[in-house]
């Protein structure tokens, strides 16, 4: 009998937070108007960061950006240019896989105190190599980073 007033109570607490989530969600989606964003290109996921889980980020100066993420060397290409004063990064890191998988930001939306970033997950074939996909984006300075509630959604 308390094994299953216990089960009932996790599963009441569990069905309470994704109901909450779920219209917190509703409420950012309601009026939300799409704002310009840059795609943040020739970078990747430092290989000291832990790419076990999915992991989504808000990083609103250089040296956390710089923490995980690292400039990678293009032929011709260089890192998209971050001014940290005006702008702040949203990301998207995926596990660690041996498919040729591409994470491609799709639109962001904005509403007071929320961002909602939706983007595109492409996955390929296997390959004899590893990787760890991300999108990483910049966003204009309105507010404070860290007090904006921030959904990713999969398209």
């Amino acid at each position: 009998m308390k094994k299953f007033a216990i089960i009932l109570s996790v599963t009441l607490a569990v069905l309470l937070c994704c109901q909450c989530a779920t219209s917190q969600y509703a409420r950012a989606k309601k009026g939300a108007k799409s704002i310009p964003f840059v795609t943040l290109d020739n970078y990747y996921v430092r290989n000291d960061i832990d790419c076990s889980k999915q992991q989504r980020l808000i990083i609103d100066n250089e040296r956390d950006f710089n923490a995980v993420f690292g400039y990678a060397a293009v032929m011709g290409g260089l890192p998209t240019d971050i001014n940290w004063k005006k702008q702040f990064v949203i990301a998207i890191i995926l596990p660690e896989t041996n498919r040729t998988t591409n994470v491609i930001p799709q639109d962001v939306k904005q509403s007071p105190g929320n961002i909602i970033f939706k983007y595109q997950l492409n996955r390929g074939l296997k390959t004899g190599y590893r990787q760890v996909p991300f999108a990483a984006v910049a966003l204009n300075r309105a507010e404070d980073p860290q007090q904006i509630a921030v959904f990713f959604i999969e398209k």
